[in-house]
């Protein structure tokens, strides 16, 4: 399925530095999925976020066209994805298992910009966010 995308503003540079700045907690070294799970592992750099907060962001300032490649190849294998990781507690996921769970609740963000405004933000909305998530669903943020 494809989603052709709508005339709307560019979402701005502001978002853009933010995104730069933000913290990427995941370790270089525990950029993996677990086994099965390889071919979603070039979305980790960009859709692996700590928290809601920055999935929100992300989102709003990654191109239109990447959110849909990348919500298509995580819509195929959400419910195997899912089943997967109900074996694991929320608090005690390995790394691997931590990763795949962040590709899925990046999967719902991108979900609103594909599914709701096919765009990556929503139009005639300022392109930075006026609210911050301070704590969202722990230990997921």
């Amino acid at each position: 399925m494809t989603h052709a995308p709508p005339s709307i503003p560019d979402e701005g540079a502001a978002i853009l530095n933010w995104r730069s700045t933000m913290t990427d907690d995941v370790l270089r070294d525990s950029r993996r999925l677990p086994d099965g799970f390889e071919a979603l592992e070039p979305f980790l750099e960009r859709w692996n976020a700590a928290t809601s907060h920055e999935r929100w962001i992300n989102r709003a300032a990654t191109p239109y066209p990447e959110i849909v490649t990348f919500y298509e190849a995580m819509s195929g294998r959400a419910e195997e994805a899912t089943v997967y990781l109900e074996q694991f507690p929320h608090d005690d996921m390995p790394v691997p298992a931590q990763n795949l769970f962040r590709l899925l609740l990046a999967m719902c963000h991108a979900a609103i910009a594909v599914e709701m405004h096919q765009a990556s933000g929503i139009r005639h909305a300022p392109p930075a966010h006026a609210l911050k998530i301070t704590t969202g669903f722990q230990p997921h943020g």
